[in-house]
């Protein structure tokens, strides 16, 4: 076996000591350690030498010459970005693409970057279909019944991952900023390093294109493969493509839209809302703008984020309890009265427990909790920001105005060691809690209306702003007026107010649950609303009406037993009955607020909105 070093002699054997303890160098034999090591540091791998050659471009991969006309020859220009394109009448549903990126990204099993949805192209017959019921959903396709003519029928393959959009909503919508557009090449890509796993950016995109991986706690998504890229190899989904159908073009990012109802496909969220850069070629193209997708209207129970609703529910009541109490301290000023000292301290206190409860649930819904800090970064953009520093000081500002309150009671057992070393000249101005507490209303006020805002700003037809800010306020006043009550029995003697507190919540959740059952179960044939806005209400309320009919009717019972329990407490008051209006009240707030919490996870669960076309399983 050969070797670089030098072979033993009889004159110099092994076992004989050699002259110097670290024989560097030996004159006799002219071997150079030193210089051997540098000169093999000097010469490079055979890795390293094809590392080197291909940086320079002397070797291109042996698939290159499959996939070099499927990129652009040159980077993008200013007022340019990179696209994907798609060419519809090659592709041909075999989803080689998703195995290809699914394998290139190491996702999950249950984790996918790129889909391949599915258009049914035919003419409709009307003579030979009649509407589907209410509660039909339909789970496969009845080639007899089918509203479309088998002998002009057909059906297109549609391949979908980002669409690495103009004015991207999940970039606009991240409250820390995980999101970063690339300047020259405009592709949106995931910082996945400073995701806190919100999940909030799953809602602002219309696709559907963040994933969450609840085994890492945050949202990943599509990047156009932008390493493979930069050295002029092609993403995963281009090269695996057998029929090429796919390839990145350069595309004009200032491109105006051809109208404003614009769609990628069919059944597709409208393309002004994020501008997506994605371009979907046919020579069938009016046959493609005629299809429907083949899960057109089959929708699925949304995810509940049960954090987030039991934290909306418990800010929303807070403030309502507080809001009452300005309410009912202002009432007794222009009558020359006063609150009860007591009664505003329970209040304060109740509505700070309220608060706190609902804040540090909320954290729940984190992926990554411990980088939650970083939520102000997106103050600019993200109302989900707004949300979490409004309510944030909303909370500080109760919290002071609270100990403000209490702060006698704290000093009579404060022990006089203490209060001794406190100056004289500190002194707490008596109108010091008042206005606390109504800085704490206004803060509270606005941290609600960022907290619709984040779900109206998704543009999600059935979160509008006429639907969602009306929820959001009226739930505290349910929840809030009999817990508001509550506080007065105990503390004063303010039958009146108690009374108008709990015909307040009995008028305003009867007047709600109307509204409710008019919105999810009730025969909306002669409704007088848009077509589209009218589609959207059929399938959230097909959903509410079957797999949500458990939760449906939770909601109903607790909102009936809350009214009933209100007016019950109304007619102990009456007759002061205090123990049973203690008791009915307690109830008529318990049951008010399962019943809202209810109603906040439909809400969630029952939402629906346009997609990208799916394929029937």
């Amino acid at each position: 076996m050969s070797s670089t070093l030098p072979a033993e002699t009889k004159d110099n054997p092994r076992s004989q000591p050699s002259r110097s303890a670290l024989p560097i160098s030996q004159g006799d034999s002219g071997f150079d350690l030193v210089g051997m090591l540098l000169e093999e540091q000097q010469s490079l791998t055979a890795v390293e030498q094809f590392a080197e050659a291909h940086s320079r471009g002397e070797i291109e991969p042996a698939q290159s010459v499959y996939y070099r006309q499927l990129l652009p020859v040159t980077p993008p220009e200013p007022g340019q970005q990179l696209a994907f394109e798609v060419n519809l009448d090659t592709c041909s549903g075999c989803k080689a693409c998703v195995v290809a990126c699914h394998t290139m990204n190491g996702l999950e099993e249950t984790e996918s970057w790129r889909k391949v949805g599915t258009l049914t192209i035919g003419s409709l017959s009307d003579a030979s279909f009649d509407a589907p019921s209410d509660l039909a959903i339909p789970t496969a396709i009845d080639l007899e019944q089918s509203p479309v003519t088998i002998a002009s029928s057909g059906i297109q393959h549609v391949t979908t991952a980002c669409h690495h959009c103009e004015d991207p909503g999940c970039l606009n919508g991240c409250p820390v900023k995980a999101y970063v557009k690339e300047p020259v090449t405009g592709i949106v890509r995931h910082l996945d390093d400073q995701c806190i796993g919100c999940k909030y950016c799953t809602m602002m995109c219309p696709y559907e294109v963040p994933k969450y991986s609840k085994r890492l706690g945050i949202v990943r998504k599509c990047d156009m493969c932008h390493q493979r890229l930069k050295t002029g190899e092609a993403p995963a989904c281009v090269q695996s493509c057998p029929n090429e159908a796919i390839s990145i073009r350069t595309v004009d990012s200032t491109r105006p839209l051809t109208s404003p109802e614009e769609r990628l496909v069919p059944e597709a969220p409208l393309s002004d809302w994020t501008r997506p850069t994605t371009r979907y070629v046919s020579n069938r193209s009016e046959l493609i703008a005629e299809a429907v997708p083949q899960d057109s209207q089959l929708d699925e129970v949304a995810e509940s984020h049960w954090p987030l609703a039991l934290m909306l529910i418990a800010t929303q009541v807070s403030v309502g309890m507080l809001l009452f109490e300005r309410f009912i301290a202002l009432g007794m000023w222009a009558r020359g009265g006063a609150v009860p000292v007591e009664t505003s301290r329970v209040i304060a206190l109740g509505a700070l427990v309220v608060a706190m409860i609902g804040m540090n649930i909320a954290p729940l819904h984190l992926g990554q909790p411990l980088r939650a800090w970083r939520v102000f970064l997106g103050l600019r953009t993200s109302w989900l920001s707004r949300e979490a520093v409004v309510l944030g000081k909303f909370v500080g500002a109760l919290l002071v105005a609270t100990v403000l309150l209490w702060l006698p009671v704290i000093a009579a057992w404060t022990p006089n060691a203490v209060t001794e070393r406190i100056p004289q000249w500190v002194v707490v101005p008596g109108w010091a809690a008042g206005a606390t507490l109504v800085a704490s209303v206004v803060l509270g006020i606005a941290g609600l209306y960022c907290s619709a805002m984040i779900y109206v700003a998704t543009r999600r037809e059935l979160w509008r702003w006429s639907r969602t800010i009306p929820r959001f306020l009226i739930t505290g006043v349910i929840v809030g007026a009999p817990l508001t009550a509550l506080a007065v029995i105990l503390t004063s003697e303010m039958d009146t107010v108690a009374n108008a507190l709990l015909l307040v919540a009995a008028m305003t959740g009867a007047g709600k649950l109307f509204w409710e059952w008019d919105l999810y179960l009730a025969n909306q044939d002669d409704r007088q609303s848009s077509s589209s806005v009218k589609t959207f209400d059929e399938r959230s309320r097909r959903l509410v009406r079957t797999h949500l009919s458990s939760l449906s009717r939770v909601r109903l019972t607790g909102g009936w037993v809350g009214i009933v329990a209100c007016m019950f407490a109304m007619a102990a008051i009456a007759v002061d009955w205090n123990v049973a209006a203690v008791l009915a009240v307690s109830l008529s707030a318990a049951a008010l607020l399962v019943g809202e919490s209810s109603e906040r996870l439909l809400y969630f669960m029952s939402v629906v909105y346009d997609r990208m076309p799916g394929t029937l399983k």
